[in-house]
C-alpha cells in the first residue's frame, strides 16, 4: 500500500540480468529479507524504481485532507501491477494490466453458503461456512468500519487495520480478517461456544462482537470483530510483575482453561503471547485459531487437553511460580 493505492510488483530474476549488479542486489536482499532493516532497504529499492509512477498514480494528499480508512478501502483499493526490469543498469518499472484472476486475490474471503455443495465454481478456492453455522451477532459492512488512529508513531500503511470503529460511533472493536491459513473458522466456532455457554468472570476470554461482510456481496465474509481489550500481553508483563500478580494471573488462566475444557474446547496454542492483561489487571485468554508453539506443547499433544495443561505448566515455570 502507498497512499491508499496497492501496488503488485513482480521482479523476475531473468529480467535483472545484464549491466550493473541488480541481480546480485536482489539475491542479497532475499538472503536476509526476514531482517526488518533489510526489508525496509528492499522496499526503498523498489519504491525508487517506481518513483515517477507513484507521483502520478498515488500522489501524496495535502496535510489534513486524509479521510478515514475503512476496511473496504483497505482490502479493495485501486490496484496497479508492475514488473521490474534492468534497463541499462538501472532498476525500472513496467506497468502491466492488473487482472485479479491472473495475479490472485489474497484478500480475506469466506463464502457463506446455504448448503455445503452450493458453492459457485468461481469460488472453488474459497473456504466455506454454512449460513446456519454463523453465530447470532451484529453484522457490519466493511465500509461501515473505519481504522482508529491511536495517535502513536505512524503505522506501516500496509498493516491490516486491527483497531476499528463503526463510523459515527464511539464503540471500538478488534478486527480479525478471515484468511484461509489463520484458523478463523475454528475461532468463530469456539467463540460461538463461549457465547452459548455464557462465560463470565472469573472466566476471562475474548468475546465475539460482530461479523464483517463485503460490500456488494452479503454472502462473503471478510472477518469478525472482537471486544477490544485495553492492555498488554502476559509476555510483555510477566518480566516485571510481582509474584502476587503472577499467581493471580495463572490462577485465572487455569480456571478459564478448565471452564473451556468443560465446554469441550481445546485451545491448542496456550502461551504468554495469547494472554492479555486487561486494564483491570485480569488475565484474558485470546486467539483460538489453532496452531501451537513447540516451546510450550509437544507435537504429539497438539489439540489435546493434555497439551493445554502442559503449556500451563511451562508458563508457571517460565514465570518462576
Amino acid at each position: 500500500m502507498y497512499n491508499r493505492k496497492r501496488f503488485y510488483v513482480t521482479i523476475p530474476r531473468e529480467e535483472l540480468q545484464g549491466k550493473g549488479e541488480l541481480l546480485e542486489t536482489l539475491d542479497n536482499f532475499r538472503q536476509d529479507i526476514e531482517d526488518p532493516d533489510t526489508l525496509f532497504e528492499f522496499e526503498d529499492w523498489v519504491l525508487e524504481a517506481l518513483g515517477s509512477f507513484l507521483k502520478t498514480l498515488a500522489p501524496t494528499p495535502a496535510p489534513g485532507t486524509n479521510e478515514a480508512l475503512t476496511l473496504f478501502d483497505y482490502f479493495s483499493p485501486p490496484t496497479y501491477a508492475f514488473r521490474l526490469i534492468n534497463e541499462g543498469g538501472s532498476l525500472c518499472g513496467i506497468q502491466e494490466i492488473w487482472d485479479p484472476k491472473s495475479y490472485g486475490d489474497s484478500s480475506p474471503r469466506t463464502r457463506i453458503v446455504d448448503e455445503a455443495q452450493s458453492c459457485h465454481p468461481d469460488d472453488a478456492e474459497l473456504p466455506l461456512i454454512l449460513r446456519s453455522a454463523l453465530p447470532a451477532t451484529p453484522v457490519f459492512l466493511a465500509s461501515e468500519l473505519e481504522k482508529v488512529d491511536e495517535g502513536g508513531p505512524a503505522e506501516d500503511e500496509s498493516d491490516v487495520p486491527k483497531k476499528v470503529s463503526p463510523i459515527g460511533s464511539d464503540a471500538v472493536f478488534f478486527f480479525k480478517p478471515g484468511y484461509r491459513s489463520h484458523g478463523h473458522l475454528r475461532e468463530l466456532e469456539i467463540l460461538s461456544i463461549i457465547e452459548s455457554n455464557k462465560f463470565a468472570p472469573p472466566f476471562y476470554t475474548s468475546k465475539l462482537a460482530g461479523l464483517v461482510i463485503w460490500d456488494h456481496d452479503s454472502s462473503c465474509l471478510m472477518g469478525f470483530l472482537l471486544e477490544y481489550i485495553e492492555g498488554g500481553t502476559l509476555a510483555g508483563r510477566m518480566g516485571t510483575a510481582a509474584v502476587e500478580e503472577k499467581n493471580k494471573w495463572m490462577d485465572q488462566i487455569e480456571a478459564t482453561m478448565g471452564r473451556l475444557h468443560g465446554a469441550g474446547v481445546v485451545c491448542g496454542d496456550v502461551k504468554p503471547d495469547n494472554i492479555m492483561i486487561n486494564k483491570d489487571g485480569n488475565a484474558v485468554a485470546i486467539d483460538f485459531g489453532g496452531g501451537y508453539n513447540p516451546a510450550y506443547i509437544d507435537a504429539k499433544l497438539y489439540q489435546t487437553r493434555e497439551g493445554d495443561l502442559m503449556a500451563l505448566g511451562h508458563m508457571r515455570k517460565e514465570m518462576g511460580i
